[in-house]
């Protein structure tokens, strides 16, 4: 049966209606006269028969081609009654019924308005309550197929591996699935994002779903049992969740976009974290997630010893108009190409007003500028960009465009864009490019903005207050930003070129169900450098293999003979740079968990007799360790032998002499380097410990080592000193203004010094310098007795305290509920604090009427209370 499903829509009349119908729908968004001769109503019949057999198949290409269909058919003629009759079948029988809030109320009181005939009703009041789906809190919802099965495997409690692209609602089913864990199970819940950049803003969708139900924390920390808690960690945050032996094991593990255990720079974190949770927690549920995967639950299974159903699709409540826009030398017109689902290119020309050929050369922001001009105005766009500095850049080009055809924009800002201009001037600089291109209607987003101003961005773009967004990579990291259309004019991350898997999760960004049937994409590019047809053309089948696994497997000749070697010894010999983590984890793991390391070995290209070599020279080197295997197991990804030459320090110089003993903000100790340790202040101690620590792991190497102007070398003393004001509660202003030469605020100046600063506090300070200073405390801890832990447990929490940007234990309690630190810095000096009351419930009597609009919609948003002051709805 299912050949004739594929028949249907393999037939050469469906395929040709299909094609015109697609091909005059993007002639109509563009106003090109033409597109409106009729095809023959036989043809459009045969077609719309062929399609309503084709929605009935199991295949994700035959319900997609469908589905699409019967959407084409109606945007066709959006009056047309038999049109809009044809397409809601198409989308019934698909499951994509959610699509049909697009179309004029044809179901209404749980019954249909319009007769569809006896059969028809009754087959599609069946489909109807097949997928819809009633939640403990009494909201309902119609699922897509893919949606309702998924479900019925989460609530069968089942380990899931979800393979679905951006807009099949994955995440949607996530969190509900999570509100209704909560409400039925009293044990706590693990959601691992890839990056910090998304802990804020998932905490917040997560605390306002769940409300009173649950605690919502983004760092690990002790918890009572009077309610369940969630916890939205970053891989690097769990590991402290295995220092907790009194933890209980959770109800249910997310860890979202799993296609990171790959990454080579923390793809050994991802497994590393899997492995040992699933290890420690065998009854605990586990859902990974990501783009679309071949085989994902193979490979999750590769990593860790666990059985997951795969659940994946292709399928999306919305379908696509992929187009290759190719401009040539002195013509003011574009070829443009239609990938069509079908298989098909369909080609024609259109006007652009003006030629871009040499602009989309040598200045893109000049032709993305020029391109807007043909849209929609009225529609959301994303620009992606390569890198920061293009993001920036390119934005300032838009802007003016967007600006000038958005008059009633520049002249009467919405007050929540104010209220974003107004922090930005506060928090960044008053002359920030970003708050120019706002003032048009236009912004920037990437993982360089304060937190805060990114969750605005993303929110202020959700409710249509800005329309148009200019973004890099942080799109395809898990950033729900979906789009109308989604413009791309340069296919890398940064200088590299985009992979293939890389682009189709970039652009299934394009499409929201909520405002239209479909996305478009656009793909830009010139007559002698074309590649947006071969991009969209490409067909795109992507595995996953554990970062280590690859590394091994790239290294398998020589890793007996270097897995022994040091840092020194490894750069000596000219071996890549990226040998030496791998070399420092293998040490980790024969330390810390032999059997981890032979899972590994075993799916790895290694032949038994290497791997013998490989154990024997590991065993060289753990024969000269002294430091506990329980120390090594709190920091896996630092080099053992450099962490046992600090541990041999330690015991060789006494505790004393590494142990900071005096406060941040306390008067006592000398201003001096040249004294004794014990009598430092507290600032020289902390810079005595950096120093000394810099000795064994060279921090200040790590730091600069991708450098390129001697005017952003950072030594040592400016690094510790940044750290300390970085923790003193200093914001971002702050930096950049110390940055500025000469008090040199030309606007140029003053962007060039935000993304410097951006990226040094987000890499340098909160990422490099907080991992070395966890090795130190974790192994100064080592050598304390109980009773000392507790005398020194507020110094021992620097790393925390470095990480999140405080020395103060109000703001850091503010900042593990989900509080953005910008916002935990001012809330603080208004919080009222009772001896009955924790920080979480004193944050629900705080004086909104003294906070600015922005901060208390960010409040409302992570589920603190609703506003309670005029003028901040």
């Amino acid at each position: 049966m299912s050949n004739s499903y594929s028949a249907a829509i393999s037939h050469p009349v469906f395929i040709e209606v299909f094609d015109e119908l697609l091909n005059r729908l993007f002639l109509k968004n563009r106003g090109i006269e033409g597109y409106d001769t009729d095809i023959p109503i036989s043809k459009i019949k045969k077609a719309t028969w062929l399609a309503s057999i084709g929605a009935l198949g199991e295949e994700d290409k035959e319900r997609n081609l469908a589905s699409t269909f019967g959407a084409l058919l109606y945007l066709s003629d959006p009056d047309n009654e038999a049109f809009i009759k044809a397409c809601y079948i198409m989308h019934s029988r698909t499951g994509n019924i959610v699509s049909s809030m697009h179309l004029p109320k044809i179901f209404q009181d749980k019954k249909y308005k319009t007769n569809f005939g006896s059969l028809l009703n009754i087959e599609l009041a069946g489909n109807r309550a097949e997928l819809e789906q009633q939640f403990s809190d009494e909201t309902e919802v119609y699922f897509t197929k893919f949606q309702s099965k998924l479900w019925d495997s989460l609530v069968g409690l089942r380990n899931v591996a979800i393979s679905a692209p951006t807009s099949a609602g994955k995440s949607f089913i996530i969190k509900k699935y999570i509100s209704e864990v909560i409400e039925k199970n009293k044990k706590s819940i693990i959601y691992v994002v890839p990056t910090k950049a998304l802990i804020n803003q998932v905490s917040n969708d997560v605390k306002y779903l769940v409300g009173d139900k649950s605690h919502v924390f983004t760092t690990y920390r002790e918890i009572d049992d009077s309610k369940p808690s969630i916890f939205i960690l970053t891989p690097e945050r769990t590991l402290k969740i295995f220092q907790d032996l009194n933890f209980k094991e959770p109800s249910l593990v997310f860890l979202d976009e799993a296609h990171n255990i790959e990454d080579r720079s923390r793809g050994s974190v991802f497994e590393n974290s899997l492995y040992r949770m699933v290890d420690k927690w065998p009854a605990c549920q586990f859902v990974v997630a990501g783009p679309f995967i071949e085989k994902l639950a193979q490979s999750i299974n590769s990593i860790a010893n666990i059985e997951l159903i795969d659940h994946k699709s292709f399928s999306s409540p919305v379908f696509q108009l992929r187009i290759a826009l190719t401009l040539s030398s002195r013509s003011k017109k574009a070829i443009y190409k239609i990938a069509s689902p079908t298989g098909n290119i369909l080609k024609g020309e259109i006007g652009l007003g003006s030629a871009l050929y040499s602009k989309a050369k040598n200045n893109k922001g000049d032709a993305l500028a020029a391109i807007m001009e043909i849209f929609d105005p009225n529609d959301h766009n994303i620009i992606y960009a390569p890198r920061r500095y293009s993001a920036e850049k390119w934005a300032q080009k838009v802007a003016p465009v967007i600006g000038s055809n958005n008059p009633s924009i520049v002249e009467g800002a919405d007050q929540k864009v104010r209220d974003l201009i107004e922090f930005l001037a506060d928090e960044v600089h008053p002359k920030y490019s970003l708050i120019r291109t706002l003032r048009l209607g236009v912004a920037y987003h990437h993982a360089g903005l304060p937190d805060i101003a990114r969750q605005e961005i993303e929110e202020l773009y959700s409710k249509s207050l800005i329309k148009n967004i200019i973004c890099t990579s942080t799109l395809v990291q898990g950033v729900n930003l979906p789009a109308d259309r989604l413009i791309v004019i340069n296919p890398k991350v940064d200088t590299v070129e985009m992979s293939d898997f890389e682009f189709f999760n970039l652009i299934g960004r394009a499409g929201r169900v909520s405002t239209k049937l479909y996305g478009e994409v656009y793909c830009i590019d010139i007559a002698d450098d074309e590649w947006g047809e071969d991009r969209l053309t490409t067909e795109v089948k992507k595995s996953v293999s554990s970062a280590t696994l690859s590394s091994i497997n790239a290294y398998k000749d020589i890793l007996q003979d270097t897995v022994n070697l040091s840092r020194n010894e490894l750069e000596d010999n000219g071996f890549e740079k990226d040998l030496y983590p791998l070399v420092s984890y293998l040490r980790s793991l024969y330390q810390i968990d032999k059997s981890q390391l032979d899972k590994i070995m075993s799916s790895s290209d290694i032949n038994s007799n290497q791997y013998k070599e490989i154990k024997r020279s590991l065993s060289d080197v753990s024969i000269k360790m002294k430091i506990p295997n329980s120390l090594i197991e709190k920091n896996p990804f630092i080099d053992p032998v450099l962490q046992n030459s600090f541990y041999e320090s330690v015991d060789a110089d006494g505790v004393g002499e590494w142990l900071i003993s005096k406060a941040p903000y306390g008067k006592n100790g000398i201003n001096c380097k040249d004294v004794g340790f014990r009598e430092k202040s507290y600032y020289y101690q902390f810079w005595s410990v950096f120093d000394r620590l810099n000795t064994i792991f060279d921090i200040e190497g790590e730091v600069n080592s991708n450098v390129k102007n001697y005017d952003d070398y950072i030594n040592l003393g400016l690094l510790v000193k940044d750290c300390h004001n970085w923790m003193s509660g200093k914001r971002h202003t702050y930096f950049v203004k110390e940055r500025l030469e000469d008090n040199n605020e030309n606007e140029d100046k003053v962007d060039k010094a935000a993304r410097y600063v951006t990226s040094h506090i987000s890499r340098n300070i909160t990422f490099i310098a907080v991992k070395y200073l966890m090795i130190w405390a974790d192994i100064i801890s080592g050598f304390l007795t109980d009773e000392e832990k507790k005398e020194y447990s507020y110094i021992l929490n620097l790393p925390s305290m470095l990480e999140m940007g405080s020395y103060d234990p109000i703001v850091l309690e503010l900042m593990t509920l989900g509080i953005n630190r910008s916002i935990a810095l001012k809330i603080k000096p208004l919080l009222k604090l009772h001896e009955n009351k924790s920080v979480e419930e004193s944050l629900k009597t705080i004086d909104r009427a003294k906070l600015q609009p922005l901060f208390n919609r960010y409040l409302s948003r992570a589920g603190y209370g609703t506003q309670n002051t005029s003028g901040t709805k």
